[in-house]
This record gives C-alpha cells, sequence and structure tokens, in this order.
C-alpha cells in the first residue's frame, strides 16, 4: 500500500483542525514538518479526494464537525486492522504456534546444538558456515525459551513489521526476516557458539531499516527510537563484560541484525510516495 502525498502547507497554518477531523473520520495521516513546509501523507489514496474537499471546506470555514461514530468493537477492529498486514499477522501466530510446538515437544532440542563440533575452533572458517548451511543457521529465529522472551520481541515485531508491511510492502518484510534472521545468527553463533534462539536480531534489523529510511518514509515512530534501542544495546553489552550473563541477551544478533537491516535499507530502492496536486 503506497503512501501518498494530499497536500502541502505553509509552517504558519495551523492544521489541527483539520486533522482533528481526520483522526474522528477514522482516516490514517500523518503530518510531517520538511524545512518551512508541512507535508500532509494518507495511508489509502482511496481517501486522498475527500480530504482535498475537506481541506478546502475547512479554507473556507464551512468544515462541520463530523457525525459521532458508534465505537468498533475492540476484537474486531483489532482483526479487521491486522488482515491489512497479513505476514505480519502470519508471523506473530508463527512464533506463537512455534512457542506451543517447544512446550509439548523436545524436538527442537536439536537446533540449539548447530555447529556444537566446529565451535570455536572454526568460527573463522567460511567453510564451517558453510556445513552448516542456511536453514540450521536461520531456525533458531523461531526459538523463544520464556513467556516474556516471546511476548518482548512479537512485541517489536508486531510495531515494526506492520509499519513496513504497510509502508513499503511484503517483500521487503520477507528479506528482512531471513536475511536479518541469517546474519544475525551466523554473527551470534561466532560470538558466543551455539545454543541461543529469538527473533532479536530481525527486529534489531527492522530498527535499522526503519532508522535509516524514517526521513523519506513516514513510519510513524519517535526519531530517538533508534537512538535509544543501540545505546540500550550498548549498555547491555556492558553489563554482561562486566559480569557475564547478566542480561543473557543475544548481542551477536542484536548487532549482526541492526547492521544487515541498515545494509539492506541503503541498498533497497524507496518505495514511490504518490504526490497530490494540491498545495497551501
Amino acid at each position: 500500500m503506497a503512501v501518498i502525498l494530499v497536500l502541502v502547507a505553509k509552517n504558519s497554518v495551523d492544521l489541527s483542525p483539520l486533522t482533528r477531523h481526520l483522526w474522528a473520520e477514522r482516516i490514517a495521516h500523518r503530518v510531517v514538518e520538511q524545512g518551512d513546509e508541512q507535508l500532509l501523507y494518507l495511508a489509502n489514496e482511496s481517501d486522498a479526494p475527500k480530504v482535498r474537499a475537506w481541506y478546502e471546506a475547512w479554507k473556507e470555514g464551512q468544515l462541520n464537525a463530523p457525525e459521532p461514530q458508534a465505537p468498533k468493537p475492540v476484537v474486531r477492529h483489532f482483526l479487521a486492522e491486522a488482515l491489512q498486514t497479513p505476514l505480519s499477522l502470519l508471523g506473530l501466530l508463527l512464533f506463537v504456534l512455534m512457542f506451543v510446538w517447544m512446550s509439548v515437544s523436545n524436538d527442537w532440542l536439536s537446533w540449539l546444538k548447530t555447529g556444537e563440533a566446529l565451535w570455536p575452533a572454526q568460527r573463522f572458517s567460511v567453510s564451517a558456515y558453510a556445513d552448516m548451511g542456511v536453514w540450521d543457521l536461520w531456525r533458531p529465529t523461531l526459538l523463544h525459551f520464556s513467556v516474556m522472551h516471546l511476548v518482548f520481541n512479537s512485541l517489536w515485531w508486531w510495531i515494526l513489521a506492520r509499519r513496513i508491511e504497510r509502508l513499503d510492502g511484503a517483500l521487503p518484510l520477507l528479506a528482512l526476516f531471513f536475511f536479518c534472521g541469517l546474519i544475525g545468527n551466523a554473527v551470534q553463533w561466532w560470538y558466543a557458539g551455539p545454543a541461543f534462539g529469538g527473533v532479536s536480531g530481525v527486529t534489531m534489523g527492522m530498527l535499522g531499516w526503519v532508522g535509516f529510511r524514517l526521513r523519506r518514509v513516514p513510519y510513524e515512530v519517535p526519531k530517538a527510537l533508534l537512538p535509544v534501542m543501540v545505546g540500550w544495546l550498548l549498555l547491555t553489552i556492558g553489563a554482561d563484560t562486566l559480569v557475564p550473563g547478566l542480561t543473557s541477551s543475544a548481542h551477536g544478533a542484536h548487532i549482526g541484525g541492526l547492521i544487515s537491516g541498515f545494509l539492506l535499507a541503503a541498498v533497497w530502492p524507496v518505495k514511490h510516495i504518490k504526490r497530490g496536486s494540491d498545495d497551501a
């Protein structure tokens, strides 16, 4: 789904009455300041004609307050929102189903022994990674070892994956899922050996992707999110250096995922944002 730039206004123009009207009408949008201008983006191109009409009516002082709407049932509203980003929803369901499988079976334990005989003696050998293979290196991405581990990673997945899928498409999200998971796990194996798991390498990769492209794509996340999370990453590395095992974090996966997310964001073309014809 492509975002559309529906109008441009000077910073001196107060758009808050119009944006309140848009929120009341449940129209997803974002106002971005760029230089001395305000850019109003819409998530759905089909909303553009009526938004332009409301803008003209507002300039003429004829924009009436919207009719109050009955609140939607919470579950129905959540499902409607979730189905707009089906790949993000499937990923979330996959993490939960894998966690349930881990609770009733021990077959996943072999996933923690990937390259056990090769580490640490051959961790600098390219052939060691080739011997382990792509699937064996990537599959620990699906493992979560506690409810809190699952909830924390799933929350970040839901926040970031839906924005990427909505604004960039499903293909970049798939690329991040597999590439950042693979590179993050390879770095983690090099850093600390086998016996690791979790999708946090992917979420760090998505964070790198969003942070790198935030000035060009309206993801609607705080600009300080990436610096704060990188600061937290450095803090946990420092804590585990002073007291080994204190945070039990997979630092290699986090660093590898973050860097691979940056690299993907740098080479992947930004999806075209359609520009509306109205300026103010």
